[in-house]
């Protein structure tokens, strides 16, 4: 649309101002986050994501449809079964901190949305929300209603919640009765607008200026790169007593999600030069083998129809003298390995019955608590002491969750413990991004705080102490804004005046040897996303946006 048929001569002096309201609406990518006045912040998200049915993938049409068609579904996410349900779905909205520490009292929703009946209202943090406009809805008319389609778009007001509202997350949930249907529209429907959420503060903002950013929670990344080209995901590193750092992680590229059989291992004395942990031709990364050492494991299953057995997320572990490494086998459960000479080339054996899985379920850790008791941990915060001797589980497994009683991840877990605070560390997908949570505990039986974002799209991190006692996170990259792809990465962490955990953004990682300095998306077929094989576009997007304007953009001005 052009500027001239929105605004007369006379007013081109205020083109500034306006172009914002002018422009057509309908992207995905920021502006996500927008302080609207004293005690309002508008969060835009894409309806393409709702939590758990399509953490990976957008919709077709870049909206929701409910029930949803079965040919829309994910089948055997993560190689286990799906959360999918026809007639439901819910998005998790992450809150920015500044918004959080101001206090949400209340909370409103704009969307373009289509009931028929024997649908529900949208509920917002449990709470079903009414279908009225609100005081905010003055706030929003002043610049938006008379000139953009905003103005058109339904409001879902769901009431005031006080200290009820979760401040790091907000969900909306959307359901359908027998007969009933839901269409949530987002940038391509009839009102070009993704939904938006109104968060009321409780404390004031300061001055309204338009704050925004790429990232919803208003975290960033340093510049990183990776610590050299090797398909790794799911990156583990340890500092061991002889001074050597070492790696090891989910590898065999595209196959990784089909069939592998390797676990490879490797060394660095300063986590910039790395090499592999033997000089034997051909097996120097790798320390075990599912087909020549494994037992209950070995069986190839199928995945809709193909073969499927993978050997994913190994970590690797010193405790009590020599090397651990657990894993998983998708569709057989998680193991443990034990290096039978105390040193990271092995040869490893299997630590807990030979003929049986630990438990079933994917990515396996441990840890070592300060008296000496180490701990077998799995999915999203499955927990266990274990037997002094490391031979099997002394306990039932328990799992842990946040303050508001959910998974802090869904996968990807794992436990550190800093200055006498256990620091819970788990996978999840919210908005389609894949990034690391963490929720703290001062016991390891709770409570534990609400989950909060610590790593955007580090995925399944794993958290390590360097030789000056720094805490780093690694990263391997497996969103659509990760700076790059299924490759290992490292970055430090600081904590800020709460102690919450965030990437340290004075760092300056290490040049890259290849000529992708700015970022290039990476085909990676099958790694993730829909079993179908078909490659999935990986890894960094354009930056250069300044055209992609939010219309609530001049609502601050």
């Amino acid at each position: 649309m052009k500027i001239s048929s929105c605004l007369s001569t006379a007013f081109q002096a205020s083109l500034v101002f306006v172009a914002a309201l002018c422009v057509k609406p309908a992207y995905a990518q920021a502006p996500r986050v927008q302080v609207l006045g004293p005690h309002l912040v508008a969060l835009r998200f894409s309806p393409e994501y709702p939590y758990a049915r399509h953490s990976q993938n957008p919709l077709p049409g870049e909206g929701l449809v409910l029930p949803a068609p079965e040919s829309s579904f994910i089948k055997g996410q993560a190689g286990q079964g799906s959360e999918n349900k026809a007639n439901s779905a819910e998005y998790r909205i992450p809150v920015p901190d500044f918004a959080g520490d101001a206090g949400i009292t209340g909370v409103s929703l704009l969307a373009d949305l289509e009931l028929t009946k024997g649908a529900s209202l949208p509920s917002i943090n449990d709470a079903q929300s009414t279908e009225r406009p609100t005081a905010d809805s003055a706030v929003i008319s002043r610049f938006a209603r008379s000139s953009s389609t905003l103005g058109h778009m339904r409001e879902f007001d769901a009431g005031v919640f006080g200290e009820k509202m979760n401040p790091a997350e907000i969900t909306i949930a959307f359901s359908v009765n027998a007969g009933g249907r839901v269409w949530l529209h987002g940038s391509h429907g009839p009102l070009g607008q993704d939904p938006i959420l109104l968060l009321r503060t409780r404390a004031k903002l300061g001055k309204p200026v338009g704050w925004r950013s790429a990232e919803q929670s208003g975290l960033l990344l340093p510049k990183i790169s990776p610590l050299f080209d090797q398909f790794l995901r799911d990156t583990s590193i340890v500092l061991a007593p002889d001074g050597m750092y070492y790696m090891t992680g989910t590898t065999g590229g595209p196959e990784a999600m089909v069939v592998t059989s390797d676990l490879s291992v490797w060394k660095s004395p300063d986590l910039s030069h790395w090499s592999p942990v033997r000089d034997v031709p051909r097996q120097s990364t790798v320390v075990w083998n599912i087909d020549r050492d494994g037992t209950w494991m070995k069986p190839i299953t199928l995945r809709d129809g193909e073969p499927f057995r993978p050997l994913w997320a190994p970590e690797i572990h010193y405790i009590n003298g020599t090397f651990w490494i657990p894993f998983s086998v998708p569709r057989h459960g998680v193991t443990l390995l034990r290096s039978k000479t105390g040193k990271a080339e092995g040869p490893y054996e299997i630590a807990i019955k030979p003929d049986k899985p630990v438990s079933d379920g994917i990515d396996a850790s441990l840890f070592q608590d300060d008296d000496g008791e180490v701990y077998f941990l799995y999915g999203g915060g499955w927990i266990a002491k274990m037997k002094p001797d490391m031979s099997g589980i002394a306990e039932p497994f328990r799992h842990i969750s946040s303050a508001s009683g959910r998974d802090v991840g869904f996968e990807g877990v794992s436990l550190f413990k800093r200055d006498g605070v256990y620091i819970l560390c788990a996978a999840d997908f919210v908005q389609g991004d894949y990034s690391t949570y963490i929720s703290t505990s001062k016991s390891l039986s709770g409570p534990w705080s609400e989950r909060y974002l610590a790593v955007p799209h580090a995925g399944h991190a794993n958290f390590f102490e360097d030789k000056q006692h720094r805490i780093w996170s690694t990263y391997f990259g497996n969103d659509r804004h990760a700076p790059f792809s299924a490759r290992p990465g490292i970055l430090p962490l600081v904590q800020d005046a709460r102690g919450r955990w965030h990437p340290d953004l004075s760092y300056k990682g290490p040049e890259p040897d290849r000529p992708d300095k700015q970022g290039i998306t990476v085909q990676v077929v099958g790694a993730i996303g829909p079993s179908d094989g078909k490659p999935q576009q990986v890894g960094v997007m354009p930056v250069n946006d300044s055209a992609r304007r939010l219309p609530l953009e001049g609502l601050s001005k």
